[in-house]
């Protein structure tokens, strides 16, 4: 029956039989209409979760009703059946149910919910067990297409052909948060709920630091409610985080900016070799005993294109032409043999201090800190950032990027 009915639906290609696990690259077809997924086939249904709209699935077997599939996050169980597409067209069918599967204010995003708690582990597999693959920003939307609605049921938030899988707990997802949302429910609890108090002051610091703003106030706050609690937080030095928002809120003008930056005379060191970026000749590269290769991969493809590059095991120095003139700059580095980046009157290298870092050029700084390692960024014109990173407290790499 099964056979009959997928040739017949042009699609026999994209169906598996007995699949345990989804497999990487693995081509779905998808749902027209949204609906729930039974546990069992026939009139008892045990509902286990809901689909949306064109959800992907994998189809097991069929009935003359239902159809036995697995879904995204490797539910398995039956569906009503229905017209299944072997492209997706981006709608959404009547009465889908906007709880489950909320679109944006327009209607026509992805449906999508937005991570609720601080550092959430996302996973390779749906289960505590599954290694982690990151941690979730707070607030982070990740899109979805299937709602479990069993306790402690698991959505799939990876990539679409499942080559990069990633799980996250339904639980941990709702609606989007805002700063003054979180702030008013923290003054709310300060001071009456110790534990209640502790995570909407650990929701302001990481919101503050994501939104670049409210830094201060959030930061001070989280001190004030870990102090008044007696408990400490090993993964959080808020005094240095203190100190660093007191230095980003000192970046002056563009053209007061431009002109510090342009007296601090960026350089490199490498083999007791001065480089500097659009100095660079082909002659120094091959003298530092550089390998020439023509790409490198996750180079820009636009704003900025080099022509070929040269690399050594810590640096890569890409080559471009600019008013008829090839010549190259430092495009990757990593300190650890010895390399240096000049900036006035600091030499850094691998030993250099994180927090020397920030008290000498904060006022020049931009940084989503919340993230680990902590990586910096100096504006490098219109288009450009220098990348700064940090590792244990020590500068580790440096990278240059440009915009689209």
């Amino acid at each position: 029956m099964l056979n009959k009915i997928l040739l017949a639906s042009g699609i026999f290609q994209c169906f598996f039989y007995n699949i345990q696990a989804q497999s990487a690259g693995a081509q779905p077809v998808y749902t027209s209409e949204w609906g729930h997924l039974y546990r069992e086939n026939g009139k008892n249904k045990d509902i286990m979760g809901i689909f949306s709209t064109e959800a992907p699935v994998y189809i097991l077997d069929s009935t003359q009703t239902q159809y036995k599939v697995q879904v995204s996050n490797g539910d398995t169980g039956f569906i009503d059946r229905q017209p299944l597409q072997k492209s997706m067209r981006g709608k959404k069918s009547a009465g889908e149910p906007e709880q489950y599967f909320y679109r944006g204010s327009q209607g026509y995003q992805c449906p999508h919910f937005y991570v609720q708690v601080s550092e959430l582990r996302v996973r390779k597999g749906p289960t505590t067990e599954s290694s982690a693959t990151r941690r979730a920003a707070l607030n982070e939307m990740v899109c979805i297409d299937y709602v479990p609605l069993y306790q402690d049921g698991w959505v799939y938030v990876g990539d679409h052909f499942h080559e990069n899988p990633e799980y996250i707990q339904m639980k941990y997802l709702g609606n989007e948060l805002t700063y003054d949302k979180v702030l008013k429910e923290y003054l709310s609890v300060k001071g009456k709920n110790k534990e209640k108090e502790l995570t909407q002051a650990g929701r302001l610091r990481e919101m503050a630091w994501t939104e670049d703003k409210n830094l201060k106030q959030a930061l001070q706050y989280w001190k004030e409610s870990y102090t008044q609690a007696g408990i400490e937080n090993p993964k959080v030095d808020i005094d240095f985080e203190l100190i660093l928002a007191e230095q980003l809120a000192k970046k002056p003008e563009t053209e007061a900016y431009e002109k510090k930056l342009k007296a601090l005379n960026m350089h490199f060191l490498w083999k007791n070799t001065p480089l500097f970026d659009g100095k660079i000749t082909d002659l120094q590269a091959k003298q530092l005993e550089m390998q020439k290769v023509k790409d490198i991969p996750n180079t820009p493809e636009c704003g900025w294109e080099p022509q070929y590059f040269y690399k050594s095991s810590d640096m890569i120095i890409a080559f471009e032409e600019y008013e008829g003139k090839v010549s190259g700059s430092i495009y990757k580095m990593s300190f650890s043999h010895g390399e240096a980046v000049v900036l006035g009157n600091e030499r850094m290298d691998s030993h250099y201090e994180e927090k020397n870092f920030v008290m000498r050029f904060g006022d020049l700084l931009s940084s989503r800190w919340i993230a680990s390692p902590h990586q910096y960024y100096i504006q490098n014109g219109d288009a450009g950032l220098f990348i700064f990173t940090f590792k244990d407290g020590k500068l580790f790499s440096y990278e240059c990027m440009f915009y689209c």
